[in-house]
């Protein structure tokens, strides 16, 4: 198992007395045993971490960036001025081994740190200490690092690499590669302890200036305490996509009558349509799409005069009219 973490480039602290060891590692930060895999995007370009633990709300303190910038994640003992930090040096120009060396040369505890950086050229580094708990290290791939203590094994740290590497090209969207890739490391070799928490940051370059929630460059979604938090994160990056992402070609359905006849059935069943289902467009459907719209924060999905209908968005209805149902009776 390749290990290119640099381990051994920074010197370790001398080994003390069990006595000494716990307490510097009492010193040296919460122990937020995790892994993690980070990506760059050039065609974006985006940058990203997907990050997961038996840890509450790893992606609290863990996950730091900037668009244009790169990214940074830290873990193992959490030292999380050195994600802060690292973005502050990203942003003067620093290389991402150059942060890495500055950063590591003055921590004293670095041989607990944990770290991953990637600069806004693409640049990755990562470090494992050489006294984080087994299996730790890392491992590097094209525009991919994937890092981890307190694993299983050193597999599926080289499962993310992998599973990234083979998502490239397929059209999927970063966010989506990384928490595919993470939700992959976890099933081969993920942490020792179980599950608790998953953490995803996207950040990216926007065209133009912000003005409104959907031009804010950063995907910032985090489950901090879930029985199955992978499958979770995968739902929200659904639901992120649902309503912040406009609908592709492949995405529109004919509005023929049997799509419309489930548009009317979902939206009588949540409330919304009290007219026929008959499989015909009516301004009744109209209006009840609209308010819908405005609720679910669809606007971006439904688009007037209604002349297709996102399949997605026609899921999505459908899921929410169940959920009336069992909650109503």
């Amino acid at each position: 198992m390749p290990h290119p973490s640099n381990l051994g480039m920074y010197a370790a602290d001398p080994a003390g007395s069990a006595a000494d060891d716990f307490d510097v590692e009492a010193q040296a930060g919460p122990l937020v045993s995790t892994f993690s895999i980070v990506g760059y995007d050039p065609t974006g370009p985006a940058w990203g971490i997907a990050i997961a633990s038996r840890f509450l709300a790893v992606g609290a303190r863990t996950c730091w960036g900037a668009p244009g910038v790169g990214v940074a994640v830290v873990q193992a003992h959490l030292n999380a001025d050195n994600g802060s930090e690292a973005v502050s040096l990203l942003r003067r120009g620093l290389s991402a081994e150059e942060v890495m060396d500055r950063l590591m040369v003055k921590d004293r505890f670095r041989h607990l740190r944990q770290m991953a950086i990637i600069d806004g050229t693409g640049d990755i580094v990562t470090y494992t200490g050489d006294r984080c708990g087994p299996w730790a290290g890392g491992v590097l791939g094209e525009h991919c690092a994937a890092q981890g203590n307190m694993l299983i094994s050193g597999e599926g740290c080289q499962a993310m690499i992998d599973h990234f590497a083979a998502t490239a090209g397929t059209g999927l969207s970063l966010a989506r590669r990384l928490v595919d890739s993470l939700t992959e490391g976890d099933r081969v070799g993920g942490d020792s302890r179980g599950r608790q928490a998953t953490a995803l940051y996207v950040t990216r370059i926007m065209p133009g200036a912000r003005f409104d929630v959907f031009t804010e460059p950063t995907i910032d979604l985090r489950v901090d305490d879930h029985l199955d938090p992978h499958h979770e994160l995968g739902r929200l990056l659904d639901v992120y996509e649902l309503v912040y992402h406009t609908t592709l070609p492949t995405e529109q359905l004919a509005l023929d009558s049997a799509t419309v006849t489930r548009l009317q059935r979902a939206l009588m069943q949540m409330g919304d349509y009290t007219g026929e289902t008959n499989g015909i467009v009516s301004s009744g459907l109209i209006d009840a799409l609209q308010i819908v719209s405005r609720r679910e924060n669809l606007r971006r999905r439904i688009a007037l005069p209604l002349e297709w209908l996102d399949s997605r968005v026609l899921a999505y209805l459908e899921m929410r009219a169940q959920q009336t149902l069992s909650t109503t009776g």
